[in-house]
């Protein structure tokens, strides 16, 4: 993944590059697949972007929490993260409570659907995450904006994390 932060900055360089000579009009940037290796952070990104970058998308989901780390990176340099796929996939959002033990508990306790737990839980990660759920059915796309208004007690958080 060490390459891949050298890769990053110099897609970086290239777009800043092209905007300043007037070829790409862009007010806001948001970067996907950020690592936290060395040379990928988010912090490389916005010291090639500045204030342009706005965002970071990658996976995160009780199923990958490989990038909790960037999660909270992004949070401390004001970036939103966008975590994508927060439910673990689609072969693996509607069987979420039945992997993860601590979703469906707290879910029961709730009595509200797992899937609806783990957005919660997303969004209690910090006011700069918005999960990007995939959803089609109406009952589904319901089911994840009341995750909004779930609120979780500190103890459930612990569980869960």
């Amino acid at each position: 993944m060490e390459g891949g932060g050298t890769c990053h900055a110099i897609r970086l360089e290239a777009i800043m590059q092209y905007r300043s000579i007037g070829q790409v009009k862009v007010s806001a940037i948001g970067l996907g697949a950020m690592p936290m290796s060395i040379e990928g952070r988010p912090d490389k990104g916005q010291s090639i972007l500045g204030p342009k970058l706005v965002a970071v998308q990658n996976q995160y989901s009780p199923k990958h929490r490989r990038t909790a780390d960037t999660l909270v990176h992004c949070g401390d340099l004001g970036l939103t993260f966008l975590p994508w796929s927060p439910l673990g996939g689609i072969t693996s959002a509607k069987a979420l409570g039945d992997k993860n033990a601590p979703f469906q508990q707290v879910a029961d306790a709730h009595g509200v659907s797992p899937q609806q737990v783990a957005l919660a839980w997303e969004l209690a990660q910090g006011q700069h995450v918005i999960p990007i759920p995939g959803a089609s059915r109406p009952e589904t796309i319901l089911d994840s904006i009341k995750a909004i208004d779930l609120e979780l007690t500190p103890d459930e958080l612990e569980l869960l994390s």
